[in-house]
């Protein structure tokens, strides 16, 4: 399974074929990031999972603060922070509480010029403040020491990903260069025994204020129970070209492991919802 999220991960970086003549070439940001600009977002995840093991369900919603504190024509600095939280998991009920201790706490890392995160400006401070809150929401020392020395044991591109998975999903979706309108197919690719396939869409939003951008992607290899191993993802965001942050976006991923089966669902967006001056 690590194979097909390689290639999902390629699949979404690589350029498509189109299946027509060159269309128009729309932009996507009209105004770069400034210092001081504040945007908020609200996020649902919805993960469930079937097999062996039984059924388990997970409901995780967050709102959260992005304010942009340096900017450049290479990247930004942001600083992410937690305003809300709330979570259900059936096989796990305290996580909640582990969650909502990120409320307050800012996270200020480097990022690409999408916003994609790169690296924590300080980590250890963002360490601190983690297990300070978890002291003030009852947990013991020991409990905190136990839970501050696990992230520390992690790398700092798996603490981004646990952390600020929903930043970097609005980064995939708002690339910097124009896109060019119209549907394009990538042709079935095989690496070993493992092939995959996409398609991008492009076009204009009725209001004229953003751009429609799709992509849909499988992979497909050999399983070990009989099976074939299987992902499928689809994602669609409102990219509000006034400052090139997407306005709205979901995802859905189906994973097929085996006789396992996982189901994602994100969706992420503005609070409130940007205007619209051409409406």
């Amino acid at each position: 399974m690590a194979a097909l999220y390689a290639l999902a991960f390629v699949g979404e970086q690589d350029a498509a074929t189109p299946d027509a003549a060159p269309a128009a070439v729309l932009e996507v940001q009209h105004r770069a990031d400034a210092v001081g600009d504040r945007r908020v977002f609200v996020s649902e995840t919805e993960l469930t999972s079937s097999g062996a093991g039984g059924d388990a369900r997970q409901v995780n919603r967050q709102k959260f603060e992005l304010e942009t504190m340096a900017a450049s024509t290479e990247g930004v600095t942001l600083r992410f922070r937690l305003l809300e939280a709330s979570l259900t998991d059936s096989s796990a009920p305290d996580l909640e509480r582990l969650l909502k201790a990120w409320i307050g706490v800012d996270v200020v890392i480097s990022a690409d010029s999408a916003g994609r995160p790169i690296a924590f400006e300080d980590w250890p401070a963002v360490r601190d403040a983690y297990a300070a809150r978890l002291g003030s929401l009852g947990l013991t020392k020991g409990e905190r020491d136990v839970l501050v020395a696990g992230l520390d044991t992690l790398s700092s591109e798996v603490r981004l990903s646990q952390l600020l998975s929903d930043v970097a999903l609005l980064a995939e979706m708002q690339p910097r260069q124009p896109l060019t309108e119209g549907r394009f197919e990538q042709p079935v690719q095989s690496a070993g025994e493992t092939s995959r396939s996409g398609v991008q869409s492009v076009s204009r939003s009725v209001d004229g204020c953003g751009l429609l951008l799709t992509r849909s992607l499988s992979a497909e290899g050999p399983g070990s129970a009989g099976a074939a191993d299987s992902m499928k993802r689809d994602t669609r965001a409102t990219l509000y070209v006034t400052d090139g942050w997407v306005s709205e976006v979901s995802r859905t991923t189906t994973m097929r492991v085996g006789h396992e089966r996982s189901d994602e669902v994100v969706r992420i967006v503005r609070d409130p919802p940007p205007p619209c001056p051409a409406a």
